[in-house]
C-alpha cells in the first residue's frame, strides 16, 4: 500500500491553533489522533506512528501553544483544549470521510482526550489514555514535579532531550507554568462518567505518575472502560512502543467490528 508523505495540517478554533502532524497510506480506512503531555509535542509519539503508519492515517497534533502551535499570551484549560482538538477531528478525520478515530492521550493529553470523550464525543469512536496524572491527594505541582523527578532518572536518554527541548525552547516558560496549574485542577474522575465511547486507561508497570489504583479508579469510573499495562515507565509511548502499538490497533479493530 502506498503511504503518504508526511503533511502538516492545522485547525482554528477561535485564537487557538492545533498543528497536526499526518502520515500513513494515501486512502485510509481509519485514523488515530495522538495528543501530547504538558510541555511536550507530536514528537513524543514518533516511535509510536512509526509501527501504525501501515495501518490508518496517524495525526500526531501538537496542542496550542506547544511545538509547531503559536506561542500563545494567555492561559488555556483542559476543557479548551479538547475543543480545539474535537474541530481538528472534524475537519481533517470526519470531513475526509473516515470513522472517529480512536484518539490517545499522554499524561495531560490523557486528561485532554478524557474532556473530548466526555464534551464531544461526536469526535472519538474509542479513548486510549496513556499515564494519566493527578489523582485524588497529588493535586499540587510540587508532589508532581517529585513523581516526575523520580520517573525522569528511569527513562530513556533520548526521551528526556525531546522534553527538555519542546518544554524550555520550542513552548514559552509562562506558558508551560500556567498549564501545570490545570494539570493539578483537572478533576479526570469526574469527566470520564460522560464518556460514551470505549476507554482504554493504561500505565506502564514502573510508571510512578499514574499508580495502580489510580488506573483502576479510572477505568472503574467509565461507562465503557478497561485497563492495560505495558513495559516500562510513564513515557511508555518510548519505554514499550510495541505495546502501544497493539492496544491502538486492537481499540481499531475493535471500532471495525462495531461498524459492521
Amino acid at each position: 500500500m502506498r503511504s503518504d508523505p508526511h503533511r502538516t495540517l492545522s485547525t482554528r478554533q477561535g485564537d487557538l491553533t492545533v498543528v497536526g502532524h499526518a502520515h500513513g497510506p494515501a486512502a485510509p480506512e481509519r485514523a488515530v489522533v495522538l495528543v501530547h503531555g504538558v510541555g511536550s509535542s507530536a514528537r513524543a509519539y514518533a516511535t509510536v506512528r512509526e509501527r501504525l503508519v501501515a495501518h490508518g492515517a496517524v495525526h500526531a497534533v501538537d496542542l496550542p501553544g506547544f511545538g509547531a502551535s503559536p506561542h500563545l499570551r494567555r492561559d488555556v484549560t483542559v476543557p479548551e483544549h479538547a475543543a480545539a482538538v474535537a474541530q481538528y477531528v472534524r475537519e481533517h478525520v470526519l470531513d475526509a470521510g473516515l470513522p472517529p478515530p480512536v484518539v490517545v492521550g499522554h499524561s495531560m493529553g490523557a486528561q485532554v482526550v478524557g474532556q473530548l470523550l466526555a464534551d464531544h464525543p461526536d469526535a472519538a469512536g474509542a479513548g486510549v489514555l496513556i499515564g494519566p496524572t493527578s489523582e485524588p491527594g497529588t493535586r499540587t505541582i510540587a508532589r508532581q514535579a517529585v513523581r516526575l523527578a523520580v520517573d525522569a532518572v528511569g527513562e530513556p536518554p533520548s526521551t528526556i532531550g525531546v522534553l527538555l527541548v519542546d518544554a524550555l525552547v520550542r513552548c514559552s516558560v509562562p506558558y508551560y507554568l500556567g498549564q501545570l496549574r490545570h494539570v493539578v485542577g483537572h478533576h479526570l474522575e469526574e469527566v470520564l462518567p460522560r464518556a460514551s465511547a470505549p476507554v482504554l486507561v493504561v500505565r506502564g508497570a514502573r510508571d510512578p505518575v499514574a499508580p495502580p489504583a489510580w488506573v483502576a479508579q479510572l477505568a472503574a469510573c467509565a461507562p465503557s472502560g478497561e485497563q492495560r499495562t505495558v513495559r516500562g515507565r510513564h513515557h511508555a509511548m518510548d519505554t514499550d512502543p510495541g505495546g502501544i502499538a497493539r492496544i491502538v490497533l486492537d481499540a481499531w479493530h475493535a471500532a471495525d467490528r462495531d461498524r459492521l
